[in-house]
């Protein structure tokens, strides 16, 4: 575990039933009695900005829901050097491939400071309902993590940086599940986009131009998507 990655919490236990992001959670999606047998076994931790949760290549011997939080994903390229690819929020799934003995094909980096809930890769051998419930999602999630990296591949089609920067925060609102979204910082958003930070404040001054976002406080902006799809379309 990163040293940057620290439990916190007086028991470490998450109250599913009341979290923001169970309609986005593999576990919240569970039946009731599913839920109150699974929930003591998660454990619900902090973790800052800059933090690794996962380590591509590695074989993890956890599933961790993003609660909270904003990551980046990276690829090892053929070159040795690692990219980013695609930004990951609330309710992604780390650690999913464990399951099936396969090792990371990404690593998870945040961006932002977070929360993630984690469950033990061991309590998936067990047979009980809510296991074979779970293994039911955990092969869902891994069905819908390729379709989100396909989108984020899209991005790099598209042929101006500023459509590329339009896109991306459309596909960053869906993320954090909220037309509200918690911008990373400029230089982060420039290595994902292979440009620089410069162009990306000059993209964002013309998508507000354009009333497709508005920039509100705390590196935070309003992405109206019907619109952004609208200019994307037509321009």
């Amino acid at each position: 575990m990163s040293a940057s990655h620290k439990k916190t919490g007086q028991a470490g236990r998450p109250a599913c039933l009341d979290c923001a992001t169970r309609s986005n959670c593999i576990v919240g999606t569970l039946a009731p009695a599913d839920l109150a047998a699974i929930e003591p076994l998660i454990h619900e931790s902090a973790f800052r900005k800059g933090a690794e949760l996962s380590s591509e290549g590695d074989v993890a011997s956890s599933v961790k829901i993003i609660k909270v939080g904003t990551l980046f994903a990276y690829r090892t390229g053929k070159d040795g050097r690692r990219r980013p690819i695609e930004i990951t929020g609330r309710g992604s799934v780390l650690g999913m491939y464990g399951y099936f003995g396969q090792p990371n094909q990404v690593s998870g980096v945040a961006v932002s400071a977070g929360r993630v809930c984690e469950l033990s890769i061991r309590h998936l051998e067990e047979k009980t309902n809510w296991v074979r419930a779970l293994r039911e999602q955990l092969i869902t999630g891994s069905i819908l993590a390729s379709g989100l990296t396909a989108d984020w591949s899209a991005v790099m089609r598209l042929r101006t940086l500023v459509k590329q920067l339009a896109y991306t925060l459309y596909l960053l609102s869906e993320v954090q599940a909220s037309p509200v979204v918690q911008l990373p910082n400029h230089t982060a958003l420039a290595e994902l986009l292979g440009t620089t930070r410069e162009s990306i404040v000059r993209g964002l001054m013309t998508l507000e131009n354009e009333r497709c976002v508005a920039k509100l406080e705390q590196k935070k902006c309003h992405v109206y998507s019907k619109r952004l799809l609208e200019w994307l379309g037509s321009a």
